[in-house]
C-alpha cells in the first residue's frame, strides 16, 4: 500500500534495499523517497540504466525478486518507481526532491522537507585492498583524514576485499568522486602503511 507518512523503519528499508542493490550488482543511479503533495503519500524513486536497457516490465519482475529475498519493515513493490534515469517523469521527480529544504543528514541519507535521498547520482570509485579492514575501520580513518583536511562525507562500502566510495548525499548532486582517491589512499596509509589500493576502472 502507499506510504501516507515515513517512519524510522522505512528509511532504514530504503538504505537497506540500497545496499542490497548494490550488493548484487544491480545498478542505481538515483533513490530517494518523494512526497508527492497533490496525492498525499510517499513513493520510493528508483533510477535504474537497466530500465533503459531491458524495459520496466522486466526489471519490476527483478526487483520483485530482490525484495522477496531480503527482510523489510514495510517497503513493497506498490511503493517503489522503477524509473529511467533520462525520463521526463524521473527529471521531475529529481527537480521536486532537490527543491525541498533540507533538514538533516543521517549516516546514510539526507532528510529534506518533502524528500529522503539516499542518492543523487550514480558516481563511485572503487578498489581492491591488499589488506583485510572493516568497514568500520575504513569510515574511522577516512573519518581521521577529515579532521585533518577540508574533506567531504563519503558512503564507503567494503565487501570481500573490496571498497567503494561515493558522496554522502548531503553534498547534493556533486561529481568528481575520482578527485578523492588521492586523499583516501593517504588516510589508508597513515594507518596502514604496508595495505596497497588498486583502483579498479569504471565498467
Amino acid at each position: 500500500m502507499v506510504k501516507t507518512k515515513l517512519v524510522d523503519g522505512l528509511l532504514s528499508d530504503g538504505a537497506k534495499l540500497l545496499n542490497e542493490l548494490d550488493r548484487q550488482n544491480f545498478p542505481v543511479e538515483s533513490m530517494f523517497w518523494i512526497h508527492l503533495p497533490d496525492e498525499d503519500y510517499w513513493r520510493l524513486v528508483i533510477a535504474s540504466p537497466e530500465v533503459t536497457r531491458r524495459g520496466s516490465a522486466a526489471e519490476y519482475r527483478h526487483l520483485n525478486g530482490l525484495l522477496g529475498e531480503i527482510e523489510l519493515a514495510g517497503i513493497t513493490l506498490e511503493d517503489i518507481s522503477l524509473l529511467d534515469p533520462d525520463s521526463s517523469q524521473f527529471r521531475s521527480l529529481r527537480s521536486l526532491a532537490s527543491g525541498s529544504s533540507r533538514l538533516a543528514a543521517g549516516s546514510e541519507w539526507v532528510e529534506m522537507e518533502d524528500a529522503i535521498v539516499y542518492r543523487w547520482n550514480g558516481a563511485s570509485a572503487s578498489a581492491e585492498l591488499s589488506c583485510e579492514l572493516s568497514l568500520i575501520e575504513l569510515k574511522q580513518l577516512w573519518e581521521a583524514e577529515r579532521r585533518l583536511s577540508n574533506l567531504p562525507a563519503l558512503l564507503i562500502r567494503a565487501d570481500n576485499g573490496r571498497v567503494t566510495l561515493r558522496f554522502h548525499p548531503q553534498h547534493g548532486h556533486r561529481d568528481g568522486i575520482a578527485d578523492v582517491k588521492t586523499q583516501f589512499q593517504i588516510a589508508l596509509h597513515r594507518k596502514h602503511p604496508d595495505c596497497r589500493i588498486t583502483w579498479l576502472a569504471k565498467l
